[in-house]
Order: structure tokens, then C-alpha cells, then sequence
């Protein structure tokens, strides 16, 4: 795809001085942590997205949210878009786009994904397919007999918490010692720009992909007491998916200043499975970003007559 294989180059991993501009290819957490970052360095950044908006993989919401915040850092981020072509000329990058566009900068920042590579692991000496896409694990993370796998080569969420909570059941099934097998559908996750964006469980779209019922509330941060005390810099939402058959929380998403931490009250709810009943009558403590929860649950209910399958 590029007339020479520049980023192959330790340079390319690495920098000591910052480029006058960059291209980042790629609008996932990492694309859009480091273009942050890089702006407000002093860099020109633009984001390259092949999918048609920024964090496809998290809420509609969350993803016009970090839009917006981006166009105020004068970003530039082209969405939908195809790359034909890279090249390097000696002094920076040009990227072709669908065959006309073209986005100059002096560095290239990949982020398009991440593949695991099982080809030099050796699995094809207990009978596996080294190339396969990853490891199929049970909820003990065993890939075979006296096999087990936690981690990216287990195909799901490439996080460091999720490769340390997979560790511990294989260590416990190792061992010997009872404890819970894995639990997939309440992993949290956190893509740290400002604001950070958290999510646990499942979106709303994956949530009537499996025919869930589904509810939800929306409340937008700037709207609560403390977004309104934290004034600038208050951007973000909270979004509550509900399984109206069940009365559970099976998705949520935290957006805001501190949208990882507030997370952690609903990734607890997605977790123990803590009935939205419940939920409704926690004392939420004043002024906290958290109570923006409680904002949510009142339009789940102002909304309760829109509910679908």
C-alpha cells in the first residue's frame, strides 16, 4: 500500500521531537487518545475513519459527543472514507483517499486495529490451527486438554484488565480452587480523551441484535448539578440500556471528565446484575458527577412508554 516501508523503521514507533503535523489513521480509542494528545502538543493532526463515525463500536451518542469536542480543537476527522494509497516522498506522508483526496503530514500514525498472530506460538503441536483469528476458549479459558489462553490470542477485547481477569480463572482452574468462570457481557472499557468515554455491557444496538426489550435514558452531563458547577470542559452524557423483561441494566455508557470513574458504579450494576428498581432508589451523593445516573433513570422513565423489542 506505500512505495516504501517507512514505518517498519524503529523512527516510526518512536519520536523524540514533535512533527509539525500528523495523520492518524484510524478513529478508535487509541486513534483518537493520541491525536488528542499530539494536538495539544502543538501538532496539526488529522483522523482518517474508514467506518462512518468516530468510537464506531460504542454508542451514537458518545461517538457525536467526541465529534463535536474534536471540532472545537480544530481536528480535522474524515469519516466513511477508503485509503487507496501511501507514500512517503523523503519529507512526509500523503495519503490517497477513494482515488482523489489526499491528506499530507510529515508523520503517520496507524491505528487501524490490532491482529493476533499465532503463527511462531507453536499450537499446531497440540492440534490447533495456527492460523486462526485467535484461540476458542471455554469460561475457564482452556483452549485444549492441559491448555489455557488469556488474553488478545483469545479474540476478545485486547485490554490489559481483560488479559488480568482472564489470568486469574486460569490460574484459579489450574489450581483447582472454585471460583466463577468468565463473564463476558459486563466488560468495562474506557477510552481516555478528554472527555473520557466509558462504556460496560452492551450498546443499545447490540442489545436488540440479541431481541432484548429495550429502554433507555439519556442525560446529559452539562445538565446535572456538578456539570453545572464544573462549567468549561463539561462535555458528556450518561446512557442507560435496559432489558425491560428483566428490569436489568445490561448496558451504560459514562462520558464526561471523570467518565471512567463514574463507570465503575454501573459496571458494578451490569456485573451483580442489580435490578434498574433498585438503582432508582440509591442515595446519590451531592454534588457528584455520579448523580448524572440518577438523571438518567428519571428519563428511563419518562420514556417507558417507548419501549421495543
Amino acid at each position: 500500500m506505500a512505495d516504501t516501508p517507512y514505518w517498519t523503521n524503529r523512527e516510526a514507533i518512536a519520536t523524540a521531537t514533535l512533527p509539525d503535523s500528523l495523520v492518524v489513521l484510524g478513529g478508535g480509542a487509541i486513534g483518537l487518545e493520541l491525536a488528542q494528545v499530539f494536538t495539544r502538543f502543538g501538532t496539526t493532526v488529522t483522523i482518517i475513519e474508514v467506518a462512518d463515525r468516530l468510537l464506531a463500536a460504542e454508542e451514537p451518542e458518545a461517538s457525536a459527543l467526541i465529534a463535536e469536542v474534536l471540532k472545537g480543537e480544530h481536528i480535522p476527522v474524515v469519516t466513511g472514507a477508503t485509503v487507496d494509497r501511501i507514500s512517503h516522498d523523503g519529507d512526509g506522508f500523503h495519503v490517497n483517499l477513494d482515488g482523489s483526496d489526499s491528506v499530507a503530514a510529515e508523520r503517520l500514525l496507524v491505528a487501524s486495529g490490532r491482529r493476533v498472530d499465532l503463527a511462531d506460538l507453536g499450537i499446531d503441536t497440540v492440534g490447533l490451527d495456527p492460523g486462526a483469528r485467535s484461540l476458542t476458549v471455554d469460561d475457564r479459558m482452556r483452549a485444549g486438554e492441559r491448555l489455557w489462553a488469556v488474553g488478545a490470542v483469545t479474540g476478545h477485547d485486547a485490554f490489559t484488565h481483560i488479559a488480568t481477569y482472564q489470568a486469574t480463572i486460569a490460574v484459579r482452574d489450574i489450581l483447582g480452587t472454585p471460583g466463577p468462570g468468565a463473564e463476558p457481557d459486563a466488560v468495562p472499557r474506557v477510552t481516555f480523551t478528554d472527555p473520557e468515554i466509558g462504556a460496560v455491557g452492551l450498546t443499545e444496538a447490540q442489545a436488540r441484535e440479541r431481541g432484548l426489550a429495550v429502554r433507555t435514558g439519556l442525560a446529559q452531563v452539562p445538565s446535572s448539578a456538578r456539570g453545572w458547577i464544573h462549567k468549561a470542559g463539561n462535555d458528556g452524557l450518561i446512557k442507560l440500556v435496559v432489558d425491560a423483561d428483566t428490569g436489568l441494566l445490561v448496558g451504560a455508557t459514562s462520558a464526561g471528565p471523570t467518565g471512567g470513574e463514574v463507570l465503575g458504579a454501573l459496571a458494578v450494576a451490569v456485573h451483580g446484575r442489580v435490578p434498574v428498581e433498585r438503582l432508582r432508589h440509591m442515595i446519590y451523593a451531592y454534588p457528584t458527577f455520579h448523580r448524572g445516573i440518577e438523571d438518567a433513570l428519571r428519563d428511563l422513565d419518562e420514556h417507558a412508554g417507548s419501549e421495543s423489542g
